[in-house]
């Protein structure tokens, strides 16, 4: 693969993952979160609940953007570490799953297509997950 196409890729992908990391940071410090930024809310829903599950969110995303830099520097570097590779592996296998999604609230092939949960899910965060993954494959 070419070098160019690894940077390209690493960097651009590095840079949304740190970036979505960062912006949940910011919602959850700014006091604005609400739990359907996470997932389909329901009335009875406690929403400590999607806090913890949107700080568990950013946290994977950090450490998926470093696991693309390590495989990034690896990479043009010519090593080869079967930890780094397999864990690139597994962060491109969670991109596909969440932009594959669940078939009923999120993910390309929703079955319902109303709620604030949906309707983000539908404008940003599954484009924005199949993007990811597309962007991953040059790492791989």
């Amino acid at each position: 693969m070419p070098n160019v196409l690894i940077q390209i890729s690493g960097i651009v992908l590095m840079t949304g993952l740190l970036l979505a990391a960062f912006v949940s940071w910011f919602i959850l410090l700014r006091k604005k979160f609400k739990t359907w930024y996470i997932m389909p809310q329901h009335t009875d829903d406690n929403p400590e609940k999607g806090k913890s599950w949107f700080l568990l969110q950013s946290v994977v995303l950090f450490v998926s953007g470093f696991i693309v830099w390590l495989r990034m520097d690896q990479l043009l570097e010519g090593h080869t570490d079967n930890v780094i590779e397999q864990l690139i592996w597994a962060v491109s296998g969670m991109l596909f799953v969440r932009a594959l999604g669940e078939f009923k609230v999120m993910g390309l092939f929703r079955s319902e297509d109303h709620g604030l949960f949906t309707r983000l899910d539908k404008r940003w965060l599954s484009p924005f997950a199949l993007m990811f993954f597309v962007l991953s494959w040059p790492l791989l």
